[in-house]
């Protein structure tokens, strides 16, 4: 089984990942929806809302914009992210579903990188 995680805000997938309320958390069996659950989620600070994420323990995760410290500590917790996306969180997942969309899709380093120079 799989576990899909889409960051929210309302039904639209969150515009940054530290401004979404929701995580929508879809399980999947050859594809198929085998569960869906939202949770909530009021952390105290954007570490806090990236180590609740950890802790629902999503496989995927497709989100907004984040910064490069929590693009690290997701992946650094084995969870594939798939940032910088954005629009109506089914139409995201159906494309997700379709194989439109991937981590290569777009990292955001090309904004991270140009903030360095």
């Amino acid at each position: 089984m799989k576990r899909i995680a889409l960051s929210t805000f309302r039904n639209r997938i969150s515009s940054r990942l530290d401004s979404a309320d929701e995580i929508l958390i879809l399980t999947l069996e050859d594809k198929q929806v085998k569960s869906r659950e939202t949770i909530r989620i009021i952390p105290s600070s954007p570490l806090d809302k990236i180590q609740r994420i950890i802790e629902l323990n999503p496989n995927v995760l497709i989100c907004g914009g984040l910064t490069q410290l929590c693009n690290h500590k997701l992946k650094n917790s084995s969870i594939t992210v798939i940032p910088w996306t954005k629009g109506n969180a089914e139409d995201v997942f159906n494309q997700f579903l379709e194989g439109k969309l991937s981590e290569s899709v777009s990292t955001g380093n090309e904004l991270f990188d140009n903030a360095k120079t």
